[in-house]
């Protein structure tokens, strides 16, 4: 409990820090915490030529995680308005797709058509 409070505190204090510039490090500024990427990795793949959500999520996996997105990927189309000039507003959000769950194999050998 009290190591989850310093993880948030923690994250504010990055927020604040990322708001007004100071100590920024792209290198270290994780965008998407479910999948671990950060800033760097994220501009390196825009100016590798994947310019719109859904191809940075097949390339980086942002938006995959358990959030499936609601926490990075405004920030991620930021990024690209800053990169390419491409308007973050006009950005078509990736498609929501399930989660796998892998089935046992008896489960579909005994699947009967109704």
């Amino acid at each position: 409990m009290r190591r989850r409070g310093r993880g948030f505190k923690g994250s504010r204090i990055q927020a604040v820090r990322r708001r007004s510039g100071l100590n920024r490090d792209a290198r270290v500024t994780v965008v998407c915490r479910c999948e671990e990427v950060t800033e760097q990795e994220i501009r390196q793949a825009i100016r590798n030529g994947h310019h719109s959500l859904e191809e940075l999520k097949r390339v980086l996996r942002i938006g995959m995680g358990h959030c499936q997105g609601r926490g990075c990927l405004r920030i991620i189309a930021r990024l690209i308005q800053e990169e390419t000039g491409i308007p973050a507003a006009s950005q078509k959000m990736p498609l929501p797709r399930p989660p796998l769950k892998p089935l046992p194999i008896g489960m579909l050998a005994n699947w009967q058509d109704e």
